[in-house]
């Protein structure tokens, strides 16, 4: 199977590298700084579960790229529209599109786009950012990847990538309700990225603060009101289990929205809350807290000015 990784971020080159150095074949398609960047010093991952280097190999274009079977997109939401075209390419020459995208809407966007069968639903639990030499730096257990098929057709293909992820080292599942997982990760996501960007803290000391930890619950209890009301057929205890996660994973965890507003970076705000408050909008679900979210960070969602 021949891999191509859309994006060698924190998430592309933790998962693209784990499948790299586990034999699995593997081009990277970046960009010309990125590009240099891996040139020069390899893929470096830091990672809880063991340091590791591969040397990459590595595409400026897709017309470097023959036989793909599978791209993995791993990019932030706001660059989707530019990589569209570069997607649609490698599907021409066969691949199936495995999105590990925060958020919900870019299923819609590419199906759209592709069509049904060429679409597969994916979602990853991990914490890890790039530092400033470009290494990966993963710094939490978690590197959990669910896949799941829209079509009919790809059981085979699921195997196989259920197969090769295995072999990689990462924790993976193969979901018969793959929209179900991905609003349910949704759902925790935007309820973790919001009240740590919020706040400015890891999870441990908003957890520990009553009047914080209740602003959490309130949030949580929107976005799932949210998913009701578009009739996602979440479990009925879906509460209970985003607070179970919240609460099993280790206090001095943040979110990758925290992370870049701190370093000043555009915030992926308008796939998380501010879909929320889209998708509530022809419902008329009222969502306080996720407004409140959305307007103190949107000042940052450009970056740093």
């Amino acid at each position: 199977m021949n891999f191509v990784i859309l994006g060698a971020g924190a998430v592309g080159g933790y998962f693209g590298g784990r499948l790299a150095s586990s034999g699995a074949n593997v081009t990277f398609l970046v960009r010309n700084r990125r590009y240099q960047q891996l040139e020069d010093t390899g893929l470096n991952v830091r990672s809880i579960h063991g340091d590791f280097t591969v040397t990459p190999s590595l595409a400026l274009t897709v017309d470097a790229i023959e036989q793909p079977d599978v791209v993995i997109v791993a990019l932030k939401n706001y660059h989707l529209e530019g990589a569209l075209p570069e997607i649609r390419s490698l599907v021409e020459k066969g691949a199936k599109v495995l999105p590990l995208l925060n958020g919900v809407q870019h299923m819609d966007v590419l199906v759209q786009e592709f069509g049904q069968d060429a679409v597969l639903g994916g979602l990853c639990y991990i914490e890890a950012t790039l530092d400033s030499d470009g290494n990966v730096i993963h710094t939490s257990p978690m590197h959990d990847i669910v896949i799941g098929s829209l079509a009919s057709s790809d059981e085979t293909l699921l195997e196989d990538l259920e197969s090769a992820f295995k072999q990689s080292g990462v924790n993976v599942r193969v979901s018969e309700s793959i929209m179900v997982d991905m609003w349910q990760k949704f759902i925790f996501l935007t309820s973790l990225s919001s009240i740590t960007a919020s706040i400015r803290k890891p999870i441990g000391p908003i957890l520990s603060d009553v009047v914080s930890k209740r602003f959490l619950e309130d949030l949580i209890q929107e976005i799932i009101s949210v998913g009701e009301a578009k009739q996602v057929r979440l479990p009925a205890d879906a509460f209970e289990q985003v607070m179970n996660k919240l609460n099993s994973i280790s206090p001095s965890m943040t979110s990758s929205l925290h992370r870049d507003l701190e370093k000043g970076l555009p915030l992926e705000i308008d796939s998380l809350q501010g879909a929320v408050l889209e998708m509530a909008q022809p419902y008329e679900v009222k969502t306080p807290c996720v407004r409140s979210v959305y307007a103190l960070l949107h000042p940052y969602r450009e970056g740093a000015k």
